[in-house]
């Protein structure tokens, strides 16, 4: 991606050009500032409230690999995706990003199990293949805006 050179200034480019731009109504939906658990999370107001929770990732490849968690196993992601909660499985999603393309990849966590490093969360890095780049279908930004409205109206 032209403009982008790593994962912080692809994460403001999802919140600034493309989040901000499905969140227009405040009153049905707060997207907060907070990294705690997540790079982003998404509140849903009114009759239905949910959290949609959304990890980031951006592959360099100067950097050579696709890591998530924080080393030693631990971490929010490697426990989502082995414990396989319902809850994450239908309101968490992944946004990825390559500097060698102008597309994203908007995939559920069971898209990244398929695509994991030793073919499992381990107990010290976890990571995603680099195939996942050649093998999973890539979506431009006007169809990763629709497919995150349409998730957030599920």
């Amino acid at each position: 991606m032209q403009l982008i050179n790593n994962e912080t200034k692809f994460e403001n480019h999802i919140r600034q050009d493309i989040l901000t731009e499905i969140i227009t109504d405040k009153e049905a939906f707060k997207l907060f500032n907070f990294k705690k658990a997540v790079d982003v999370l998404i509140a849903k107001n009114g009759k239905d409230p949910k959290l949609f929770f959304i990890e980031i990732k951006y592959h360099k490849k100067s950097h050579g690999r696709l890591g998530f968690g924080q080393g030693k196993g631990a971490g929010f992601q490697p426990e989502v995706l082995k414990d396989k909660t319902t809850y994450f499985e239908n309101n968490m999603r992944w946004i990825l990003g390559h500097e060698d393309s102008e597309q994203y990849w908007f995939v559920d966590n069971d898209t990244i199990r398929q695509y994991l490093n030793g073919d499992k969360v381990g107990e010290k890095y976890n990571g995603i293949k680099i195939k996942f780049f050649r093998e999973v279908q890539s979506m431009s930004k006007e169809a990763l805006i629709i497919n995150i409205s349409n998730w957030l109206s599920s």
